[in-house]
């Protein structure tokens, strides 16, 4: 697999990036296409899947109906007309696992670097399977050297690259949406806050501190519909970004002014949002707010993943 990471805040890969994006989740598929000589928006599309088509998980199979996932999503690619191009491909939240590393030192080649991020990592996953795929980004920091470590089952990824070869798509990159959103904010500017990312099953948050990445945590999210759904869905996501920030005040003694959130919902979350700000002592922005493309703002929410990966 391509390494996960093909930029974080201004570091970017060798390589070119492509001209199209796509992001699956659980309840819809999304794409962006620029044009190759200016990178601006061409095209763009949202298209809503049923439950159950995509089941993420780092364990099992995502695409549980292969069949009906091409007939929903048919109907973008062609409008995009990138058949046999590169394009980057963002998995869902669920489908992998990261984490955030600091060292002293570091060995100078990539695989005695590989083999102490794999210790690091199975360290925080004991039951670590033999098959995954380990990617990483080394960060320039003032401090320790910082490695962001992505874990993906290289079955999950293959059956992914498998179904959108046979759209005559080529994977050329994988990422991940919160970290493509990191990509929107300026940390300089910011230095202390939070990026959190909601989807339908799930729930992302990437802690910031004096201009660092410092921690990242991701959790399922309850999808059933119950009579006190909403407020314990919102309830388990206050916890756990009050619970993280506790965390970073006592071992960075930073305070965490600010969270830029996402909601990766195609549904109304005015209702949710209000819910957490009444609960949260925290400035909290919506990141579509940084994306400056002509797209209503439902567009930018859901979109704003994908031109992080790509703008």
């Amino acid at each position: 697999m391509t390494s996960i990471f093909t930029k974080i805040k201004n570091s970017f890969t060798e390589h070119p990036l492509p001209h199209s994006a796509l992001q699956v989740t659980s309840s819809y598929i999304s794409g962006i296409h620029l044009s190759a000589k200016d990178r601006k928006l061409k095209n763009h599309f949202i298209l809503p899947i049923a439950g159950g088509i995509i089941q993420p998980s780092l364990e099992k199979a995502n695409i549980k109906d292969p069949a009906l996932l091409q007939k929903v999503i048919n109907e973008g690619v062609e409008k995009f007309n990138i058949y046999d191009h590169g394009v980057a491909l963002l998995l869902p939240e669920l489908s992998q696992r990261t984490f955030v590393f600091s060292f002293d030192t570091l060995p100078g080649t990539s695989k005695e670097k590989e083999q102490i991020i794999r210790f690091r990592v199975k360290k925080q996953m004991p039951l670590l399977p033999e098959d995954v795929r380990i990617s990483y980004d080394m960060l320039r920091t003032k401090g320790k050297k910082k490695i962001i470590s992505s874990v993906a089952r290289s079955t999950v990824v293959s059956d992914y690259e498998n179904f959108f070869s046979r759209l005559r798509l080529r994977i050329r990159t994988v990422g991940l949406p919160l970290l493509s959103l990191s990509h929107l904010v300026n940390w300089n500017q910011e230095k202390d806050f939070f990026l959190v990312n909601i989807e339908q099953e799930s729930f992302g948050l990437l802690a910031v501190a004096e201009s660092e990445p410092t921690l990242y945590r991701q959790k399922p999210l309850m999808v059933r519909k119950s009579e006190n759904y909403l407020q314990e869905r919102v309830q388990n996501i206050v916890q756990e970004i009050e619970n993280t920030a506790q965390f970073i005040r006592d071992k960075e003694k930073r305070e965490i002014t600010t969270i830029w959130i996402r909601f990766g919902l195609l549904e109304s979350e005015e209702e949710m949002l209000s819910i957490m700000e009444s609960k949260l002592n925290f400035s909290i922005k919506n990141i579509e707010s940084l994306v400056s493309l002509e797209l209503s703002e439902k567009e930018k929410k859901i979109l704003a993943p994908l031109i992080g990966q790509l703008l």
